[in-house]
């Protein structure tokens, strides 16, 4: 009678410590999809943005062509014109190429490092 008793009670710890800690482990995997869908999304964000940047990028070309041809046919107002405009399509080419690459460069590690450390930190043994 006291070997079932015996057996019982290790059956009972080992099932509240391992209980635990599968509860982590599902809770903290659960984090992880979370944490992991985030970064994907910023990620696609980020590509996003560059791609937006190279298509103002051959828009920029094309017009600084266009400007170099104007000020070569016209004279100085029509090309002047046309740089300044190329300097505004320059300055949003910079901004969404910056943008773009700091989102990546920030989530380019798409393992969850914080779910991963807390399981490591909740195991029992």
């Amino acid at each position: 009678m006291s070997d079932s008793i015996g057996k019982t009670f290790v059956n009972t710890v080992v099932s509240a410590i391992f209980g635990n800690w599968i509860s982590t482990v599902k809770t903290e995997i659960e984090i992880a999809k979370i944490e992991f869908g985030y970064k994907a999304k910023e990620l696609g964000k980020g590509v996003g943005m560059l791609v937006a940047a190279s298509v103002f990028s051959f828009f920029l070309v094309l017009l600084l062509l266009t400007s170099a041809v104007a000020g070569l046919a016209e004279g100085m107002p029509v090309w002047a014109a046309a740089l300044i405009v190329a300097g505004g399509i320059l300055v949003i080419v910079l901004i969404l190429g910056l943008w773009g690459a700091h989102k990546i460069k920030r989530n380019k590690d798409i393992k969850p490092e914080r779910a991963i450390n807390n399981i490591k930190n909740s195991m029992p043994f």
